[in-house]
């Protein structure tokens, strides 16, 4: 009898401990990391920076920004980021259906991602790819994805693009045609 005592408190012991502790842990187990949940959120961002002279030196415009500061990056949603030439005229704009900003002043722009000519008489009109790296403020771009420049009259398609829009260049790695559009 007595053993039975023993072992049948034992148990009850052991359930009760069980009782106590396991509860705790799945409420743990349910809530979501912290740095996986944004610091802030903003819809309907357009966010202006200026150079030393008071000039605007970077536009942004998107649909809905999540900052996470413990990750370390900001992520958008439909992202329109604008560039300045050395005239302060705005010269390129980058579009996309997502990015992330990194604190090292780089851009990933990823899913249909279009950079556009502001300016009137450009040799390139735009560019179309998948995905686009920009760094700031050196104005560099950065494609391993396929990428099509369109112009006036004619069409390019590439594998891979190096682009530096202050000194007006850009590079595919890949060439694999040009295509000449005969205007009547």
């Amino acid at each position: 009898m007595r053993k039975f005592l023993v072992l049948a408190v034992s148990l009850l012991v052991l359930l009760a401990a069980y009782l106590w502790f396991a509860p705790h842990q799945d409420n743990l187990d349910r809530q979501p990391d912290r740095e996986f949940i944004p610091d802030y959120i903003a819809e309907n961002l357009t966010l202006r920076i200026y150079d030393k002279e008071g000039y605007i030196a970077d536009h942004l415009q998107a649909r809905r920004l999540e900052h996470f500061e413990q990750l370390g990056f900001t992520q958008f949603e439909q992202p329109r980021y604008t560039l300045f030439n050395a005239e302060h005229r705005a010269a390129w704009e980058i579009s996309s259906k997502d990015g992330i900003w990194f604190p090292q002043d780089k851009i990933i722009l990823e899913q249909q991602v279009l950079l556009r000519n502001l300016l009137p008489d450009g040799f390139i009109e735009r560019v179309e790819t998948a995905s686009l790296q920009l760094l700031l403020p050196e104005k560099t771009l950065q494609t391993h994805e396929p990428v099509r420049i369109v112009g006036p009259g004619f069409y390019m398609n590439g594998v891979g693009m190096l682009a530096d829009l202050s000194a007006q260049h850009i590079q595919l790695q890949k060439h694999l045609e040009t295509v000449y559009l005969n205007e009547n």
